[in-house]
C-alpha cells in the first residue's frame, strides 16, 4: 500500500491530485527527485509558492514605482531628506524579495521504504539527505514552550534530523503517529 501526500502550509491538509488538475498551479513548481523506490509511506512538505517568480517581483515594481513616486513629490516640495530614506526601504524591501524567492523553492520529505527511513530536504537551494534504519529509529517530538509548535525529531545511528518545518502542528503530530506506526514504536 503507497500513501504519498503533498502538504501546502496555506491549505494546511493534504493535497494529492494528478498534475493536468486545475489546482497544481497554485501549489509551489518545485520539482523533486524520485522517491526511492518500493515506498511504503512518503510525505513532501514544502511552503505555498502562490505567487510565482513573475508576479512577486512585479508587486515589488508596483511598491518601488509608489515610494519613490511619493519620495519624489515630496523631494519636490521641499522635504529632499525623505527620498533617501526612500531608497534605504527600497533597499531593505529588495532584500526580503530575494530572501522569499530564495525560499519559495524549500522542500522535506520523509520516505519509508523497506528497511529505510529516507528524509530529503533543501532549504535555498541547498539539499541534504539522510538514511535511517528503519528498525532501530526513534521519533522524537519535543514541546518547548507555551504557544509554540512542537519539532519533531528522528534520531538514529548517532544522528539526529529535525522535519516538518513546513507542516502545521496537526500534520506534524500525524506523521509522528504514521511514522510510529510503521517503524513500531510503542
Amino acid at each position: 500500500m503507497l500513501t504519498f501526500r503533498v502538504c501546502s502550509i496555506a491549505a494546511g491538509a493534504a493535497l494529492w491530485k494528478k498534475p493536468h488538475e486545475a489546482w497544481f498551479h497554485f501549489v509551489s513548481t518545485v520539482v523533486l527527485p524520485p522517491p526511492p523506490a518500493d515506498v511504503e509511506y512518503c510525505v513532501v512538505a514544502r511552503g505555498n509558492d502562490s505567487l510565482g517568480r513573475r508576479h512577486r517581483w512585479q508587486i515589488f515594481a508596483v511598491l518601488a514605482c509608489v515610494s519613490l513616486g511619493l519620495a519624489v513629490a515630496f523631494a519636490a516640495a521641499g522635504a529632499w531628506p525623505v527620498l533617501p530614506y526612500s531608497v534605504l526601504e527600497l533597499g531593505v524591501l529588495a532584500c526580503a524579495f530575494v530572501w522569499c524567492e530564495r525560499h519559495a523553492g524549500d522542500w522535506e520529505r520523509l520516505s519509508v521504504a523497506g528497511d529505510r527511513v529516507v528524509v530529503e530536504c533543501c532549504v535555498g537551494g541547498k539539499r541534504e539527505r539522510r538514511e535511517f534504519n528503519r528498525h532501530w529509529l526513534r521519533v522524537e517530538v519535543e514541546r518547548e514552550g507555551f504557544g509554540r509548535s512542537p519539532k519533531v525529531f528522528l534520531r538514529g545511528s548517532g544522528a539526529s534530523w529535525e522535519f516538518g518545518h513546513a507542516l502545521p502542528e496537526s500534520e506534524r503530530l500525524e506523521v509522528v503517529r504514521e511514522l510510529r506506526k510503521l517503524t513500531g514504536i510503542r
